[in-house]
């Protein structure tokens, strides 16, 4: 600077032997508009951001965040001397400019795209049904529980886990079903797992937010069924499940194979000797009508044992966004006894087994179906056999009708029993009938 102003000064010295003129000096050059430069630049961001506006010499920047050109408008214009700070914590476009002396510089626009929340930072809500109130809930990450508390009606319970690493992470709601005061995956009644691949060199995956997890509920559009199944005397370690069929299975001649395979779908869980109120829930249904089949199901004295609940006359009906309540209840009789088979009942060559089917039917409870497998023991030389049979949870005060089928000829005792039992109108006439009231029944059965 100081040399400029020499060189200056020496240019205006007259010439040696001249007079000095007068001193001109040269018009100030004119600046143009002001620019102005965004820190951090226009793109992607996680949680929360502060973009500093800052022109490139004193000035006031004005800005707009909701599309109005901040030349024109005054809505929602915010304006300050350089630089000037806005906070963004949604995706936002923002326009601005500078101006200073009356001169405005060019307008500007740029969108700060939110990916997501903060880095290393998951969050959202778990949606609680009716199922999982006044039951001790949690919520796992991997190994890790985080505790949401004893929830008094359905809703929605907020979570968030912070700090976390690039990596996959699986989130699993669950809810104390046996009341024990512990929460135990499996073991305990959870949700599906939800798993998160967090990536923090990703703005797209290094904070996902909004995560829904359901807890004994459904996702939008769809419906839950729910409630209570009863067993005055239950009979110990037996899966006692609930499947949903739909209103014309029973009464449209569904394939008895067919049906067991969906038999083995839906909500289960364990009998114990204790327990004799079970809720369940079923989640995520398609609008509609279903018929919901509670059935008992385990190992008797020759193999797979069935004991079913079903209504064909009186399906129920799943809504969209709404809880549907269905309670069953069995009934506290044992039905047992002796079978004794003749020439020509027996089955003969090799092993004989069978099924004593039971059936009780009426238009106000619907169908109790029950399927006791036997094992017979065969007398070679008379060609008869003999096996005994039993059957727990039959409904009281009703009349149970008996029918005996074995693997004679070929036969499947299986299939052919439950689409006797199913169908109040198959072919065979009962081999025997017995009236239940409150007490366990022996029924024995002799046939030819």
């Amino acid at each position: 600077m100081r040399l400029s102003l020499l060189v200056l000064a020496l240019s205006l010295l007259p010439a040696c032997g001249q007079t000095p003129g007068p001193l001109v000096l040269e018009p100030t050059a004119e600046l143009g508009p002001p620019g102005v430069k965004a820190t951090p630049p226009a793109g992607t961001f996680n949680g929360t951001i502060t973009v500093t506006f800052e022109a490139d010499r004193p000035a006031t920047i004005y800005a707009s965040t909701n599309g109005q050109d901040p030349r024109t408008s005054s809505v929602g214009r915010v304006s300050g001397p350089s630089p000037l700070t806005i906070t963004v914590s949604a995706t936002t476009t923002v326009k601005y400019f500078a101006s200073v002396g009356g001169k405005d510089g060019d307008l500007e626009e740029g969108t700060w795209l939110r990916a997501g929340g903060p880095k290393g930072t998951i969050s959202g809500v778990v949606v609680i049904g009716g199922f999982a109130v006044n039951k001790d809930a949690g919520l796992f990450r991997n190994t890790s529980l985080l505790e949401l508390g004893k929830p008094a009606t359905p809703g929605e319970i907020p979570f968030k886990f912070e700090g976390l690493k690039t990596g996959a992470q699986r989130l699993t709601a669950i809810s104390d079903r046996n009341g024990d005061g512990n929460l135990i995956p499996f073991l305990d009644f959870q949700s599906a797992t939800t798993t998160i691949d967090l990536d923090l060199e990703d703005p797209f995956k290094a904070g996902p937010e909004n995560v829904r997890i359901y807890l004994g509920a459904s996702g939008s559009g769809l419906g839950t069924l729910r409630g209570t199944i009863t067993l005055p005397r239950p009979p110990p370690l037996q899966n006692l499940q609930i499947s949903l069929l739909d209103p014309g299975a029973l009464t449209g001649g569904l394939d008895p194979a067919a049906l067991i395979q969906q038999l083995q779908n839906g909500y289960r869980i364990l009998t114990n000797q204790n327990d004799t109120q079970y809720p369940y829930v079923l989640t995520d249904l398609m609008p509609g009508r279903v018929t919901p089949v509670p059935s008992l199901i385990g190992f008797g004295n020759g193999g797979l044992a069935i004991n079913l609940l079903a209504n064909p006359l009186q399906p129920v009906t799943i809504v969209a966004d709404e809880e549907t309540v269905a309670d069953f209840a069995f009934g506290p009789v044992t039905l047992s006894g002796t079978l004794a088979l003749g020439s020509m009942s027996a089955p003969t060559g090799g092993l004989g087994f069978g099924i004593v089917a039971a059936r009780v039917a009426s238009i106000s409870d619907g169908i109790q179906a029950v399927m006791m497998p036997v094992i017979f023991t065969q007398d070679t030389t008379t060609n008869t056999s003999r096996a005994t049979y039993s059957g727990a949870a039959f409904r009281g005060n009703s009349t149970v009708n008996l029918r005996v089928f074995t693997n004679a000829n070929g036969a499947n005792p299986i299939t052919d029993a439950l689409a006797w039992v199913v169908n109040p109108f198959a072919a065979g006439m009962p081999h025997a009938s017995v009236t239940t009231g409150t007490a366990d029944v022996v029924q024995d059965i002799a046939l030819p």
